[in-house]
């Protein structure tokens, strides 16, 4: 098989679909559609018909949308799916691959789908260890190890609703851990007796006060101490629920964070947005600049085109 010119890079997540073509040299996205429909949203589909065998009725909408991007000889060119279509509730359920695993991506389980008249698809699993899982990171991960250091020491983090810490070593990822950072923030600002006095704002900088301060609690692991505290805090001291919203972020980001204060080791932050403004912070008051590198925004935008190109290169001869 030949490298194409351009690949389509399919990010079909829980909760939403994304579909773009990616100039092979360059990253350019060349044509792009997106929808609501996630896997999940997908898979309740398919349970509630009974036309269709599960591989058809995902295949069906793919290459429905893959006609939307309106490029020519797609026929020519691979789709590349990383992350939930190859899971438990996705179009073909793969298992996970073992750690540890190649910055180069040639040794994750990966499945290759052929068509007469469609683009060739290639699934990619996760990766596990002996208790944790992850499905779609380890494609960035391995993305982002263009920019790691091949003969070093290390932990990539990237944040998120799942956030992973994942361990490397001379140019393989050799362990991870998971931390439920951002769903946890969700369900107690929005779901528990703290919701009433918490509001989400778009960061400010005269926040980095009061979500330090949750920081430090965090990382000297008073989480469940000073969590009713923000109710608390509240009702007599009247602390607004802007304030409360980034106290709460701090107090869980530190949290999750308690266990690299003694680590000596250089933490590496892939992140964009406000995870890329609220992990530097949290990382910054107890590691020195040499021990924090921050990948910018263009680095970790193009993250999963080059995770999926490089799957794409172990199919070509």
């Amino acid at each position: 098989m030949n490298l194409p010119s351009y690949f389509i890079s399919c990010d079909w997540g829980t909760s939403n679909f994304r579909l773009r073509a990616v100039d092979t040299s360059t990253f350019e996205v060349l044509s792009e559609f997106k929808s609501d429909e996630g896997i999940k949203k997908r898979f309740q589909k398919f349970n509630e018909q009974e036309s269709f065998e599960r591989k058809e009725f995902f295949l069906s909408y793919l290459m429905e949308q893959v006609t939307k991007l309106k490029l020519a000889d797609a026929n020519k060119t691979v789709i590349v799916a990383s992350g939930m279509m190859s899971s438990s509730i996705g179009m073909k359920e793969l298992p996970y691959g073992n750690m540890p695993f190649a910055f180069t991506g040639f040794d994750l389980l990966k499945e290759m789908i052929e068509f007469p008249d469609a683009p060739d698809l290639i699934l990619v699993s996760g990766v596990k260890t002996d208790n944790d899982v992850m499905r779609g990171e380890e494609v960035q991960a391995i993305g982002i190890a263009n920019h790691l250091p091949m003969t070093d020491t290390g932990i990539l983090i990237q944040p998120g609703t799942h956030c992973k810490h994942i361990n490397f070593k001379n140019g393989r990822f050799e362990n991870f851990k998971t931390f439920m950072t951002g769903e946890l923030f969700e369900v107690i600002s929005q779901h528990s007796i703290l919701a009433a006095t918490t509001t989400h704002a778009v960061w400010d900088d005269s926040y980095e006060d009061v979500f330090l301060s949750g920081v430090k609690k965090g990382l000297s692991n008073g989480l469940m101490e000073h969590l009713f505290a923000i109710r608390a805090n509240s009702l007599l001291n009247g602390v607004s629920s802007i304030e409360n919203s980034f106290f709460l972020s701090g107090l869980l980001i530190g949290s999750e964070l308690s266990g690299l204060v003694d680590k000596n080791e250089k933490v590496f932050l892939g992140a964009t947005g406000i995870y890329s403004k609220l992990y530097r912070l949290a990382l910054t008051y107890f590691l020195s600049q040499d021990d924090l590198i921050c990948f910018n925004s263009g680095d970790m935008e193009n993250a999963l085109f080059a995770g999926q190109l490089k799957v794409l290169k172990t199919y070509v001869s």
